[in-house]
């Protein structure tokens, strides 16, 4: 047992720290998860849970930034709490042997995510050419991005990033700010599904509660220090070899 806390408190920490760089920290906690014995429903269940205080606290952290657009916010909150109350009743109704063969491809999308994110936000912005898209096309962006993230929640922010800056022109902190309100939304709903529903391993989430932040608190202070790029190729080589080892357990 000592084994598996210690196991958890190195993920979380390592987990938070990318968080606060360049994202993909679920890239660690679900797999350490599995490592120390949660099934994988349960195990992305428990990983939902866990990382939903980080995200009330980067929404609070950057409600500076939502000023002003307080409409918007309460429009957008039926399609998110919708749409992640989609995609719980999804991973609810998923078999454990179907979501164990779909693990594989999850974490290989959120992967690719991982390495072609930047790219999507650099053209998509030049595209867009400082106009926003129709107001339906957030809703549908968003919708997508919970419904996702609620049902596996390995690199929400980047998806949730791409598809907003595709459909509002506004500053990346603005854009930031949306993103953290969306995830805190996907937090909240998941954290209630399937604290009710499901069998999440609560003593995994007491662990990775606190070593998220510390690791968040940590990134922000000295993982900053580190450029992005190589982060962010150190875990897509991490991602690719962890998705063709699940793919071939």
């Amino acid at each position: 047992m000592l084994l598996q806390v210690l196991g958890l408190l190195l993920a979380g920490v390592a987990a938070g720290g990318l968080n606060a760089v360049a994202g993909g920290g679920s890239l660690i906690t679900y797999p350490t998860l599995i490592a120390v014995g949660v099934p994988p429903i349960y195990a992305n269940a428990t990983n939902g849970v866990a990382v939903a205080p980080a995200y009330a606290a980067a929404a609070f952290g950057s409600r500076r930034d939502l000023r002003g657009r307080r409409g918007r916010l309460l429009g957008l909150v039926p399609t998110a709490v919708l749409a992640s109350v989609c995609g719980t009743i999804l991973l609810l109704n998923t078999s454990h042997a179907v979501f164990e063969n779909l693990v594989p491809f999850l974490v290989l999308a959120a992967t690719l995510l991982m390495a072609v994110g930047p790219w999507i936000n650099r053209k998509v912005t030049a595209l867009n050419g400082g106009r926003a898209l129709h107001p339906v096309a957030l809703h549908v962006g968003v919708g997508l991005g919970c419904l996702y993230g609620a049902y596996f929640n390995a690199a929400l922010g980047l998806v949730l990033i791409a598809v907003i800056a595709m459909s509002v022109s506004e500053s990346l902190a603005r854009i930031g700010a949306l993103k953290n309100f969306c995830t805190f939304i996907v937090g909240v709903v998941t954290s209630i599904v399937y604290g009710i529903f499901v069998d999440v391993a609560w003593w995994a989430i007491g662990v990775l509660v606190p070593a998220t932040f510390l690791g968040g608190y940590l990134g922000a202070r000295v993982f900053q220090k580190i450029p992005e790029r190589p982060l962010r190729l150190a875990i897509i080589v991490y991602g690719l070899i962890l998705s063709l080892i699940l793919m071939l357990m």
